[in-house]
């Protein structure tokens, strides 16, 4: 399991950053074999599972971790990797625009806006559009650079005793080409950690 640092770095001082408790930590190392992550109310990736990290690699890297960031400032990487990226981006800006109508006075919130609404035209269009929040499936579909398509059940569970973490869990429907994609990247992921121990045994 890895936690995520990068933005939450920006974080005014005063406003803490989400720890993660040890008991959300140890129920994200319990999901073993599918998927997940925790992540913040301004949609920062707190900590991933195994998977979790290789199903998003293409939104954590360069050092990032905010998923608003990776959609509406990366566009070239984003829309490759959600093929319905239009829906993908009215749920970060809707989950960003419930944060705000909780979180008024949180100055790393609004600076993530700001920066978001200067420098995507998307983020502002939507940001600035006065449509009511839509209820969205549970499914995402992503475009891996390994595994190719995967459609994923996406379930995001709220701890009470952490109300601004969501860990989020990615499913597949057994049997599909999805599960069976992603069996092959989980494998890909102990093959990898199989040859980094390798290296770094002595000669």
């Amino acid at each position: 399991m890895s936690t995520g640092t990068g933005d939450r770095r920006n974080r005014s001082r005063g406003q803490d950053a989400p720890r993660l408790r040890a008991g959300l930590r140890s129920a994200l190392a319990a999901v073993a074999d599918m998927p997940a992550i925790v992540v913040s109310n301004q949609l920062d990736v707190v900590a991933t599972n195994a998977l979790g990290r290789a199903l998003l690699a293409p939104a954590l890297g360069e050092g990032r971790s905010n998923l608003a960031r990776f959609v509406f400032l990366d566009e070239n990487t984003s829309t490759a990797f959600y093929p319905e990226w239009d829906r993908i981006a009215d749920e970060h800006v809707d989950w960003l625009r419930a944060t705000a109508a909780q979180a008024r006075r949180d100055r790393a919130l609004h600076r993530l806006i700001g920066e978001l609404s200067t420098v995507s035209p998307p983020f502002r269009t939507r940001w600035s559009s006065e449509r009511l929040r839509a209820c969205y499936p549970p499914r995402v579909t992503v475009d891996h650079p390994l595994v190719g398509e995967l459609d994923l059940i996406r379930e995001d569970l709220m701890p009470v005793a952490d109300p601004v973490l969501t860990l989020r869990v990615y499913t597949a429907e057994p049997g599909t080409a999805t599960a069976e994609r992603l069996s092959i990247l989980a494998s890909w992921i102990q093959d990898s950690a199989l040859d980094d121990r390798a290296d770094t045994k002595p000669a």
